[in-house]
């Protein structure tokens, strides 16, 4: 029962903090509404090219082409050799009346049909390779370019590791923006409470005479700044849900992340920024409250 009191007068004493310093206390929500914006739109950003990469790396794979006069042996040779790399999943022989049944699907499937004039198409046999790891395509293409049989090989590595390279250069350049934006939270947070407990010094001094302990001063101030970062996390969170039917779309056509616009998907990155919300408040908090404690002891 006595802790139900002092949870209740704590969670009183916060409120009435939080509005008596009101200018104070609305600048800090807003940095913390700043913060988690840009934070919820890295995280959705870094998650829709994260897949897109893993939509890219399904697609991924190396395409051997044959020469013509391979006999059958060599082929065989080669599908051995390249079966026994490493990261490679699959090995598909593709002759040429295949791939010339898969051009006339092609059209077929653009509602056409494949019409030569009566010339004849020359297409080649190939190997199409699937891999168990999208960067394995180069060290796979060297291994087996080293064939006799083989005329070409194509892969798309080199879309894969600019992807990847875009992926790194935003994460990066996102995580130092949100930690820049979050240090200034944090010291808007420790000012806001500062300010509180120097206004309220006089009676803080009085609780110390009546043997009140540090833990019973400290935890009005805390919860002030949770409640900064409580009120700044759940604006974000309306604001987002608010713009999250016309994300979905483009999410599904830019990134190919159906997944990702589920409501889990909204339900988690909520998540992210209450708990990131709370913790800055918290943290601010108590950091301001330890010091003005420890100076004054």
């Amino acid at each position: 029962m006595g802790f139900l009191r002092f949870a209740g007068f704590s969670v009183v004493r916060a409120w009435q903090g939080f509005w008596r310093n009101a200018m104070m206390s609305l600048a800090a929500t807003a940095t913390v509404v700043l913060m988690l914006s840009l934070l919820a739109a890295l995280f959705i950003i870094i998650s829709g090219l994260n897949s897109g990469l893993e939509f890219i790396e399904s697609k991924v794979g190396v395409t051997v082409r044959l020469a013509d006069d391979l006999p059958e042996i060599g082929r065989e040779l080669i599908i051995r050799d390249a079966e026994a790399l490493p990261g490679v999943a699959t090995v598909t022989y593709v002759s040429p009346e295949e791939a010339l049944e898969r051009l006339r699907e092609a059209y077929r499937a653009a509602g056409q049909e494949l019409d030569t004039g009566g010339a004849n198409i020359k297409l080649y046999s190939s190997l199409e390779i699937t891999l168990t790891d999208a960067s394995a395509g180069s060290s796979v293409a060297a291994a087996l370019a080293e064939h006799d049989g083989v005329e070409r090989i194509l892969t798309k590595q080199d879309e894969y590791d600019a992807l990847l390279g875009i992926i790194n250069v935003i994460r990066t350049a996102g995580i130092v923006v949100v930690g820049l934006v979050g240090i200034t939270v944090l010291f808007m947070i420790i000012n806001t409470i500062r300010i509180a407990v120097f206004s309220r010094a006089p009676e803080i001094e009085i609780m110390r005479l009546v043997g009140a302990s540090d833990s019973f001063i400290r935890w009005p101030f805390i919860l002030e700044g949770v409640l900064c970062g409580l009120i700044g996390s759940l604006v974000t969170i309306v604001a987002v849900a608010a713009i999250w039917g016309p994300i979905q779309p483009i999410m599904v056509s830019v990134f190919q992340m159906p997944i990702a616009v589920s409501s889990q998907f909204l339900a988690t990155l909520s998540l992210v920024l209450l708990a990131t919300g709370l913790g800055l408040g918290a943290l601010g908090s108590w950091i301001s409250v330890r010091s003005y404690l420890a100076a004054t002891t």
